[in-house]
């Protein structure tokens, strides 16, 4: 199979599940009230955390040692034993946390209750850490098709249960944990199966003592990445209400719609990428992506920011909706975030994941710190400053590692510095939501494009050059 279509397949793995999530918004924020979705953020952040500490990023050993690996009898073994190792890992970190859980909550008096919330979020994250393996058999044996359909067929069937116990059935927040056991539960037996045509079952002490050397040191990148991305809110729960935390994360996930952009052209751009370096086009082709993936960015991210106030208006209940006050920060978190990941890019294919990595964990203990001394005298707006000062303090560390000859962030910075301005200054006059505001939007919306196009010094050859290359990458494979 074409790499192209590949990308594609794996893009459209990785985007559909977002989109349906983002379209339940709607149901959730009606259904759910604002301290439902301060647990659920709140839950979700911890379960994150714990399914990083027990995965210890051994899926990334299984994509890179099954090419290393010559014979099918090496690979099967291999499989087995890190799918064994990471299924008795977690069983072992569940019964620790099944065990103390209930004490931890009470001596640092976390606000959530262990029954029901926590232990479901548990036994979730138990099951969901038998997923990764599987999932990773099917991208290394090159099967999308089979990795698009497992992922997006959970998403889908916990989104169809979600309305089914929260609308339909009205079991509220609870509803929304019974959906994911439904589900998680059968799917615990199809990764099984997966692994049982893929793998031999066995735990053997080479192939785990090998896994770790080269997994662990990968351990602390992600973990931080993690820190950088979830564990503003569970800091919050200490010094703010869960419906604060629900408002902020509702928040967080419209800003982070922009994940869209980011997946879908990054997918894109990454194969040819890593194939042009050492090329004499290579820079050329980075400039050119810059040019057009860049000032995309900006542009939608200018788009979800001023009419925020719309869609918080008419698709959230009444108490989520001061809200899209916090998207001028967290939007800028995430076109921070795209771009990372194109200068992470760069640093892959220089052979300098080490620096990527240390670069992430810096950005991490950034993250934690001003959290810590932010979030206890500004709550929420704490957080979001906390979240977009880190993104930016990693995008100029990555920016001043990556090697390019001529390289320049000015452009970047004054383009978010207009991005953030800009619905800020609309924010002061206080404007109701009229015809009349809709359309000095999309006016500014259109002022806001031109100014990019002239910023980046855009023009219809720097698309048609990026496709050519799509076009020529498609044909050599």
């Amino acid at each position: 199979m074409g790499v192209v279509k590949s990308t594609v397949y794996y893009s459209i793995g990785e985007i559909c599940p977002r989109i349906l999530s983002f379209f339940l918004l709607p149901i959730f924020t009606r259904y759910l009230s604002t301290s439902d979705y301060g647990i659920l953020s709140y839950t979700n952040s911890i379960s994150t955390l714990l399914l990083g500490l027990g995965i210890m990023s051994l899926n990334s050993y299984v994509l890179r040692y099954f090419f290393i690996y010559k014979t099918d009898v090496e690979r099967r073994r291999m499989i087995g034993t890190i799918y064994c190792f990471i299924g008795l890992t977690n069983v072992l970190l569940f019964l620790l946390i099944y065990l103390s859980g209930p004490y931890l909550l009470s001596e640092f008096d976390i606000q959530i209750p262990w029954n029901p919330y926590f232990k479901y979020a548990l036994i979730i994250n138990l099951l969901d850490s038998f997923s990764v393996i599987p999932l990773a058999v099917y991208r290394v044996k090159q099967q999308p098709l089979n990795f698009v359909a497992l992922s997006f067929g959970r998403t889908l069937c916990v989104a169809l249960l979600n309305i089914y116990f929260i609308v339909y059935a009205k079991t509220g927040l609870v509803g929304y944990y019974h959906s994911m056991l439904y589900v998680y539960i059968p799917f615990f037996f199809i990764y099984l199966y997966i692994i049982s045509k893929n793998a031999v079952f066995c735990l053997r002490k080479e192939d785990v003592c090998t896994g770790l050397k080269y997994a662990l040191p990968l351990l602390p990148g992600a973990l931080s990445y993690i820190v950088l991305s979830t564990f503003d809110r569970v800091i919050l729960e200490r010094y703010v209400a869960l419906s604060i935390i629900g408002i902020y994360n509702i928040a967080y996930t419209l800003s982070f719609a922009l994940n869209v952009v980011n997946q879908s052209v990054y997918k894109a751009i990454e194969p040819e990428i890593f194939k042009r370096y050492g090329t004499p086009d290579y820079e050329q082709f980075l400039n050119q992506a810059k040019r057009v993936f860049f000032p995309l960015l900006y542009l939608v991210g200018m788009g979800i920011t001023l009419f925020s106030q719309e869609f918080f208006f008419f698709i959230t209940s009444k108490d989520f909706y001061e809200g899209y006050k916090l998207v001028p920060f967290l939007i800028c978190t995430a076109v921070l975030s795209g771009q990372n990941v194109l200068y992470s890019n760069v640093l892959g294919a220089e052979r300098r994941t080490k620096v990527s990595g240390g670069i992430t964990i810096a950005g991490g203990i950034c993250s934690f710190t001003l959290n810590m001394i932010l979030i206890p005298v500004m709550g929420v707006w704490g957080a979001a400053i906390s979240s977009v000062t880190s993104f930016a303090f990693m995008n100029f560390l990555l920016y001043k590692n990556v090697n390019l000859q001529r390289k320049s962030v000015i452009r970047e910075y004054v383009s978010l510095l207009v991005l953030l301005f800009i619905p800020c200054l609309l924010s002061l006059f206080d404007m109701d939501i009229s015809f009349f505001t809709a359309g000095l939007k999309v006016v500014i919306v259109v002022a806001f494009s031109i100014y990019l196009l002239a910023l980046y010094g855009w023009h219809k050859q720097n698309v048609v050059s990026l496709c050519q290359s799509y076009f020529n990458m498609r044909k050599r494979s």
